[in-house]
């Protein structure tokens, strides 16, 4: 019986060199695209979200333009930023509700904003889920992603009544957990000191 050892001794030596050439070119390409992707995604997301809220042309889910501003209201809140073809946004949109709920009495509006193309999907997302937040969707994706310094999803923005980004977190988390509420609150030091 044949060991993989002994398959390597008896291939003449120009196969082996010939095989490796082959893995070391591979390997070469790999870290060369690597290095060239790195950077740009690094970059893309490097300063994080913006200061202050941009001005983003977003579309209601009956269709109408708001702006960013109109949207927010003038208070503080919990922007999430999702999309229906992100599982995880989707996995945590549920406990986003009840968060909209615990928040309310210390003035914290949570909004959604989807980043998806097909507004449709948005509706019929929101409608089975029972989903009553605030949702706008963005009028180009890409651009109030870009705008928000989102590198991934979902990803969720702490905005001040001034229109200040006060923080963000990256990636799913159950909204609606206590420490993660006093979390929240805690990102909004006008309503936390409401509530002492």
């Amino acid at each position: 019986m044949r060991t993989r050892g002994s398959d390597r001794k008896t291939l003449p030596i120009k196969v082996r060199i010939a095989s490796l050439l082959r893995q070391v070119s591979r390997t070469a390409i790999t870290l060369a695209l690597a290095a060239l992707l790195i950077p740009a995604v690094a970059q893309a997301g490097a300063d994080g979200p913006p200061a202050s809220m941009p001005a983003l042309s977003l579309i209601s889910l009956d269709g109408a333009a708001v702006r960013s501003q109109d949207w927010l209201g003038g208070r503080p809140a919990v922007v999430n930023i999702w999309a229906t073809w992100c599982a995880p946004c989707r996995t945590e949109m549920p406990s986003l509700q009840r968060l909209e709920a615990l928040l309310a009495p210390d003035g914290i509006r949570v909004l959604a904003l989807s980043v998806d193309t097909d507004h449709n999907l948005v509706r019929e997302f929101l409608l089975k889920y029972g989903i009553k937040l605030p949702v706008s969707i963005a009028g180009s994706p890409s651009q109030a992603m870009t705008a928000l310094g989102v590198v991934a999803l979902p990803q969720t923005l702490y905005v001040g009544a001034d229109g200040r980004i006060l923080g963000s977190h990256l990636g799913q988390r159950d909204w609606a957990d206590a420490a993660t509420v006093r979390d929240v609150r805690s990102r909004f030091p006008a309503a936390a000191s409401r509530k002492r």
